[in-house]
């Protein structure tokens, strides 16, 4: 039976590196609820339902939490770039965006992970990523150059497209991130119920209309605590109910790569 639509599975974020950007802390904690427990269950869902998804982990991570991020590549998943401590990736200058690009990805190097994808902590790609990424040999970026979803589009199909000739842009849409919903939300913070209603609708869209839609999930967000936890198990089971076909953001790349004349 052919899949009704695509849901791109993606992850962001992993322990303090958020916090360490903000400067309200100077120091990896292995008790950081995220990563504490908010990875383990989500990790555990995904092999409860068999899944695998892309992990956006920041470079500090490698040098910080190299076994927790080395878990995700054992596990089946692939992990990208999510900057170095999920710095406000957009606003850098190019010396500076050169600079982390190099060493996030000198730091998934060495733990035996070539990313081939990268995802700008704060969502905005900037002027200098395609440039680097392409130099970098990256095969796709995950960012956007938007500061809010476009009025009167789908709030939750995407369009996949090129950057440049070699590297495949795989995009979302602000609706269909965790954390914008809940802690960033332009109007109020929305409900694990609201959110749940929402998502399960863009799942019926994209089977619908078979249609592209990338989800983005934090551990830090949706997976410490439980209501907001139960949404991301009902989306998940609903969407392979509904035949999607779950794959990562590495696996649609290199189908847009492929398409190339």
């Amino acid at each position: 039976m052919p899949c009704a639509g695509t849901l791109c599975l993606t992850f962001d974020n992993m322990g303090r590196a958020r916090e360490i950007a903000e400067g309200t802390a100077s120091a990896p904690d292995p008790l950081e609820p995220g990563l504490a427990i908010g990875y383990p269950r989500l990790l555990g869902l995904l092999d409860e339902l068999g899944l695998r998804g892309t992990f956006f982990i920041e470079g500090w991570n490698g040098l910080h939490h190299p076994e927790r991020v080395q878990e995700l590549a054992a596990r089946g998943h692939e992990v990208g770039l999510h900057g170095w401590v999920h710095e406000k990736f957009g606003a850098l200058d190019k010396l500076r965006a050169e600079q982390l690009l190099h060493d996030g990805t000198a730091s998934l190097l060495r733990l035996g992970i070539r990313p081939a994808g990268f995802r700008a902590p704060r969502a905005l790609r900037g002027p200098y990523a395609t440039d680097i990424l392409r130099s970098l040999a990256y095969r796709y970026d995950s960012s956007t150059d938007v500061e809010s979803d476009p009025p009167g589009a789908d709030y939750y199909s995407v369009k996949l497209g090129l950057l440049a000739p070699e590297l495949a842009h795989i995009p979302w849409r602000y609706a269909m991130v965790d954390s914008m919903q809940y802690l960033r939300h332009p109007v109020r913070p929305r409900t694990p119920a609201e959110l749940e209603t929402s998502w399960i609708a863009a799942i019926d869209g994209t089977a619908a209309t078979q249609a592209t839609t990338t989800v983005v999930i934090h551990a830090f967000v949706s997976g410490v605590n439980d209501e907001r936890f139960a949404v991301v198990r009902k989306v998940l089971t609903h969407a392979r109910k509904r035949n999607l076909e779950i794959i990562t953001a590495g696996a649609l790349a290199e189908r847009v790569l492929a398409r190339r004349p």
